[in-house]
């Protein structure tokens, strides 16, 4: 009886809420040295999966520490307001967005001013 039980202990965990598993998805691709698209539209109070990727093959970040602080993160790993991508690296992040513009960019050094940012829209 205890072993079925022992069973369902990791699903607890590592289940995604049906609502994630249904969400629209919106690519964010980072590049040497730019993210596409460079405006993103969402949904105020509607989930959404975000699947970044980094085409490039060095490192590059995704920061929007206002956008991410008030989002309500669902599942993946968002750290200081900030997605790390390895080079040639993804990640998944599911959350609901709050209404607002807010600003993202690449904060390694430089890469910002080399057209690394973009802005999120979320009516």
């Amino acid at each position: 009886m205890v072993r079925p039980m022992l069973t369902l202990i990791p699903m607890l965990f590592f289940a995604q809420p049906a609502e994630a598993q249904s969400a629209p998805k919106v690519t964010i691709a980072e590049t040497n040295f730019r993210i596409a698209p460079g405006v993103i539209h969402l949904a105020a109070g509607q989930v959404v999966q975000l699947a970044f990727t980094n085409l490039s093959g060095s490192s590059h970040d995704f920061s929007a520490p206002a956008f991410f602080g008030r989002a309500q993160i669902l599942s993946g790993i968002v750290g200081r307001g900030e997605v790390d991508l390895p080079a040639h690296g993804q990640l998944l992040v599911t959350l609901t967005p709050a209404r607002g513009i807010y600003r993202a960019r690449c904060t390694h050094f430089g890469h910002r001013m080399m057209g690394m940012s973009a802005t999120i829209v979320v009516d």
